[in-house]
């Protein structure tokens, strides 16, 4: 494979792009998951260098195997096999690096899209919607054309100017490790301090205490809450959360019965008063 650092995209790898943009998804099937899509949307480059009927047939029913990954992390995928295809490559060898790289690109976009940076705007666009501002939804617009356009449209010329080497380029000299273990740190500490202001949550519950002023005994009324903010404040929502993480990730709950049991607390507690 030449080097293709400089290469420049032709139109029909363009409409390749563009395709894979706007339609990859809309023919998702649990047969194949998104192999249709991806053959659609390599058609514009094959029937460019595919020399005959047959050939095109042979090559589209190639790309019409099984494919599922993270669909912004394979328009890296897809720009690297257009190239190959554009160069003339073999089709074991477009292949190969298709399936070779749909598991591994998949937990790397789901890892920076669905675990990371999605919470992370997600909490913070929540939180202004909460306060009435229309900040939060746009903020949520923003997010989802700059993951679905941007994003794909940088990782596709990555990809096609790359080829065989894509792989080297997106996860080459340890950026990418650096990038997900900062984010990681970042978001959590990120969504951790907007837990109280998102779960708002104390306990209702008070004692009578009886002291004696100047001969005479008086009683006080102690807010049980008043107590628990001069320990630590917001101690009841954080509890509350490291209960939730430790069923989830310590006892392998699913997250409905996560909810469930968030559900059934706050109906006992309200019922014997303590929220």
């Amino acid at each position: 494979m030449p080097n293709t650092d400089k290469k420049q995209m032709t139109k029909e790898a363009r409409r390749t792009m563009w395709r894979y943009i706007w339609t990859f998804q809309w023919s998702w099937n649990y047969e194949r998951m998104q192999a249709l899509g991806y053959a659609w949307s390599m058609l514009p480059i094959l029937e460019k260098v595919k020399k005959g009927k047959d050939e095109l047939i042979a090559a589209v029913q190639r790309h019409l195997a099984f494919f599922n990954t993270h669909p912004p992390m394979g328009a890296a995928i897809i720009g690297a096999t257009a190239a190959m295809e554009e160069e003339g490559a073999d089709g074991d060898a477009v292949d190969s690096l298709k399936v070779g790289l749909m598991g591994p690109f998949a937990g790397i976009g789901d890892t920076l899209y669905a675990i990371l940076t999605r919470p992370l705007i997600g909490v913070f666009a929540a939180s202004l919607a909460m306060q009435g501002s229309m900040v939060g939804f746009w903020l949520m617009i923003a997010f989802g054309l700059f993951w679905g356009l941007a994003v794909q449209y940088g990782l596709f010329k990555l990809g096609y100017r790359q080829g065989m080497n894509v792989v080297t380029a997106v996860s080459g000299g340890g950026f990418l490790a650096r990038l997900t273990e900062t984010a990681t740190i970042v978001g959590v500490t990120v969504i951790g301090g907007f837990i109280p202001s998102i779960l708002s949550l104390g306990t209702a519950l008070k004692f009578t205490q009886t002291v004696e002023v100047d001969g005479e005994l008086t009683e006080n009324v102690v807010q049980l809450q008043s107590v628990l903010d001069q320990i630590l404040p917001y101690m009841i929502p954080i509890a509350l959360v490291g209960l939730a993480y430790w069923l989830l990730k310590g006892r392998k709950w699913k997250p409905l019965q996560v909810l469930l049991a968030l559900v059934v607390i706050a109906f006992v507690g309200s019922i014997i008063g303590f929220f």
